[in-house]
């Protein structure tokens, strides 16, 4: 079998590997363990395709980058713990800030509310459906549904300016 440039998965390929590269790159990692982690993702989406379980909650290049990207860090990972001396743990590559950050946005998010964090969760995290999202908090229909995840979204924006996580 000849393949051509026309090949959904050549294009997949040639617009999502570059990207993964830089960020490998900026991580620290190799050309070849780029390489490597990104083609262990394409196997793993074909394979899945072929067998019918993939489940695609995105475009099919976001869904390559983040696996790739989970077996770049799993290889990582492996190689690191193989690597290190009894009692040594590996650095985390995350900015100082990064934690503090994470936590003032998850107490912005629930200071928005019980009912805003589960609806905002059905959205995101779940990907139901307006329809789904309005029976199951009792709303009238999907536009209720709609105008309320509009308000959580806006209780958090505001909390979020006020506690400054985001200083422009």
């Amino acid at each position: 079998m000849t393949l051509q440039y026309d090949d959904p998965i050549i294009e997949l390929y040639r617009e999502s590997f570059p990207d993964f590269a830089r960020m490998v790159r900026r991580m620290g990692g190799s050309l070849e363990e780029a390489k490597d982690s990104f083609h262990d993702a394409l196997l793993i989406y074909l394979e899945k395709g072929k067998a019918g379980t993939l489940q695609l909650h995105s475009s099919p290049r976001a869904y390559l980058l983040g696996t790739a990207k989970i077996c770049w860090l799993h290889t990582r990972k492996k190689g690191a713990m193989l690597s290190l001396p009894e009692g040594f743990e590996p650095a985390t590559p995350e900015e100082p800030d990064t934690e503090e950050r994470e936590k003032k946005l998850l107490d912005s998010l629930q200071k928005s509310g019980k009912k805003c964090l589960e609806l905002l969760k059905a959205v995101y995290y779940d990907h139901c459906s307006m329809d789904h999202i309005a029976g199951r908090f009792g709303f009238k229909g999907r536009r209720s549904a709609t105008v309320q995840k509009y308000k959580c979204l806006e209780k958090v924006r505001k909390e979020i300016k006020i506690t400054e996580i985001y200083a422009q």
